[in-house]
């Protein structure tokens, strides 16, 4: 599972612009066979499954996706990641920026 490091504080306005400032959450990620042991028979991994992976929230996962911070396919209103592209985000540093 992929565990938070050096989390800052939460996000804030600046002065009389009101522009959230924006937050870095860096992610420990591994890419050691227990992480993706449930998941050796699945190719493509929906936003459930990457919840579960990464142990972080599914509205998280989803807002990652958005600002296409994990290379993803969106089918409809369905995002979709193959597992193959997790692992390669996962080995740069999965890093996570809040805008």
């Amino acid at each position: 599972m992929c565990r938070q490091i050096d989390a800052p504080a939460a996000t804030k306005l600046t002065g009389a612009t009101n522009q959230p400032v924006e937050e870095s959450l860096q992610l420990n990620c591994s890419t050691d066979s227990t992480l993706l042991a449930n998941y050796h028979d699945v190719d493509v991994l929906d936003t459930n499954d990457l919840s579960k992976i990464l142990g972080i929230k599914v509205v998280t996962v989803r807002q990652m996706l958005r600002l296409n911070q994990i290379r993803h396919i969106k089918i409809g209103a369905q995002y979709r990641v193959p597992k193959a592209w997790l692992i390669e985000w996962m080995e740069e540093g999965g890093s996570y920026v809040r805008q």
